[in-house]
């Protein structure tokens, strides 16, 4: 499609960052949580129990020494290397570093070729960066590295042999097929000048689905846990689709709660639009930014509200299989109490992060106090 402009309106994402100027300029204040919140499981309430990684401060530790060694460290992955300790906080302490490792190899590609970098990368930048990519997205389980391959190719197939050596062949492939469709779409320019053309709001969800990486985030929670689920006895009994419809469902929960969270930076510092209230505008561009706001958070309010409907749903039927078939039974709680860790996680590491925070943002949650020597000028 192409860009609905309205006879005399400016391009939607300048109106955008003119109406996010004139917001900060009124002193303009809102909460996500009070924008997407389910009042029958408000989240503050329901991340109430959650706990990251007890072994977090060894594990960040032992994951810098490997990015230290493989040249990948930046300044702030300090910020972004506690993803994965939230996300999957009762896993082993083996398979948490691995984890970990996977986090920041990914993080230092989003933060060095990413979705709302590429553009501002040199030529010869760009170039580097697509060779890399392709070289990394075409990885097979062999792994095997050419002559010329960066030290980030070395970190990431040496942290993809040891997935692939704890867990079933099976379940690897469909991993490394979901990481490597993951690299290969995110880490290029995808805004809509790229593109060449304007998604509308559903297809720019079916991408970030994918650049966001949380498909085979999702995927990680049978391997933290060592748990992988039997799919035939899940078709078998008829949970196989109401169990990926909320794989997605917690995927989408995180990725565009993300949006929320990012906006400033992707959108207002780095002049992205490939971020939900971007599309958003980009699709109604006579939108104001609050009403913008307003229709982003309802669509995250509808996920998160589903997401409960049928979890609760899910555990009614593994309960009336729990005679018949304990064992199968009992995987599947396991794994549905580290889907709610997850949902729980996606939320407490946004609020938690550094990474978003800043000064007179417009969010409650991202907001940091204005250093004192600021006040006083």
């Amino acid at each position: 499609m192409t860009i609905k402009t309205l006879r005399g309106l400016p391009h939607p994402l300048k109106k955008l960052q003119h109406d996010y100027q004139l917001l900060q300029k009124v002193g303009f204040s809102s909460s996500i949580i009070r924008l997407i919140d389910d009042r029958r499981n408000p989240l503050h309430h329901y991340c109430q129990p959650f706990q990251p990684h007890p072994a977090s401060k060894a594990i960040i530790q032992a994951a810098r020494q490997f990015c230290i060694e493989h040249g990948i460290w930046l300044d702030n992955a300090q910020h972004y290397i506690t993803c994965q300790l939230f996300l999957y906080p009762t896993a082993s302490y083996e398979r948490m570093l691995v984890m970990t490792k996977n986090n920041a190899i990914d993080y230092y590609l989003n933060d060095t070729y990413g979705r709302d970098l590429f553009k501002s990368l040199s030529e010869e930048q760009q170039a580097v960066a697509t060779a890399v990519i392709e070289r990394m997205s075409h990885l097979d389980e062999h792994m095997q590295l050419t002559a010329d391959a960066l030290p980030v190719e070395r970190a990431n197939a040496r942290m993809l042999a040891e997935i692939r050596d704890s867990a079933p062949k099976a379940w690897f492939a469909e991993f490394l097929r979901l990481y490597n469709y993951h690299l290969a779409v995110t880490h290029r320019n995808c805004n809509t000048a790229a593109l060449g053309y304007v998604p509308d709001v559903a297809q720019y969800v079916d991408m970030r689905y994918h650049t966001s990486g949380m498909p085979h985030i999702v995927l990680l929670l049978e391997y933290a846990e060592n748990n992988f689920l039997d799919w035939g006895w899940l078709q078998d009994t008829c949970l196989a689709p109401a169990l990926q419809r909320l794989h997605w469902l917690i995927a989408a929960f995180g990725c565009l709660s993300n949006d929320l969270f990012s906006f400033e930076k992707e959108v207002i510092d780095n002049g992205a639009d490939a971020n939900l209230l971007a599309a958003i505008a980009l699709n109604e561009p006579s939108w104001q930014l609050t009403e913008v706001i307003y229709h982003a958070a309802t669509m995250v309010k509808d996920i998160l509200r589903e997401y409960f409907d049928l979890l609760s749903s899910i555990r009614e039927q593994v309960k009336a299989l729990c005679a018949a078939f304990p064992a199968e039974s009992a995987g599947m709680t396991r794994h549905l109490d580290c889907v709610e860790r997850c949902v729980q996680a996606s939320w407490m590491w946004q609020v938690h992060t550094q990474r978003y925070k800043r000064v007179n943002s417009i969010w409650e949650e991202t907001q940091t106090p204005e250093p004192a020597i600021l006040k006083a000028v």
